[in-house]
């Protein structure tokens, strides 16, 4: 195999964007082991301080490096500031792995508001739009569970259930189109890009693998 086609079978199997796509995930350089979350990476929201009993770590899993989140009755969030303009780049798209689901997770019922995988994307403004694979909502339910709050956050189930646990999926999410449907005005550009998996509401288990994720051109 040329050199050429050699790095490009590498960036496909590892999931590079194409030209003109505004990476968001840096994986591929980090060495293997728990993430350092006092760079690009950090937790949120700022105030809080988790103590994770299984921290956040890179991992390798079928060739690609990836993200691994763990919860047990607790909630993981990671994120970084990231400006993007989607009049240029309003697709997202990302791979996720889903490992355990977490038991009778809803988001519909704030009592049981958990999901093992949500990607969050977070505007200037205060809006917020999170991408999440729930365990029992149907894919197309949308929630707004922050509407009275300053922060105003809409969930959106994009995939459900335990089929496809365990495996790789790409995720693909017209975020400017979502955005004017669910806030019905123009998009502003986001701020903020976060990760996230959740089983504090439930009191069970979850777990989950991040793999890359990045803004592109339609």
């Amino acid at each position: 195999m040329s050199l050429a086609l050699g790095g490009l079978a590498t960036a496909l199997l590892l999931g590079a964007g194409p030209s003109g796509a505004v990476r968001v995930d840096d994986w591929e350089s980090r060495q293997a082991g728990p993430l350092d979350l006092g760079g690009a990476w950090r937790t949120y929201p700022f105030y809080e301080r988790p103590a994770f009993k299984q921290p956040p770590a890179i991992v390798v899993d079928d060739g690609r490096h990836a993200l691994r989140l763990t919860t047990d009755n607790e909630s993981a969030r990671l994120g970084r500031a990231l400006k993007v303009d989607l009049r240029r780049t309003p697709r997202l798209v990302w791979e996720w792995k889903p490992l355990v689901l977490p038991e009778g997770g809803d988001v519909r019922d704030r009592r049981r508001n958990d999901q093992a995988a949500r990607v969050m994307v977070v505007f200037e403004g205060m809006k917020g739009i999170a991408y999440v694979w729930d365990t029992t909502a149907p894919v197309g339910a949308e929630t707004q569970p922050d509407l009275f709050e300053i922060f105003q956050r809409v969930l959106i189930v994009v995939r459900s259930g335990p089929a496809g646990v365990g495996r790789w999926h790409r995720q693909t999410r017209d975020v400017a189109e979502d955005y004017r449907r669910v806030f019905g005005d123009e998009p502003r550009p986001t701020n903020f890009v976060g990760l996230e998996a959740h089983s504090n509401d439930t009191r069970s288990r979850s777990a989950a693998l991040f793999g890359a994720v990045y803004f592109e051109p339609r």
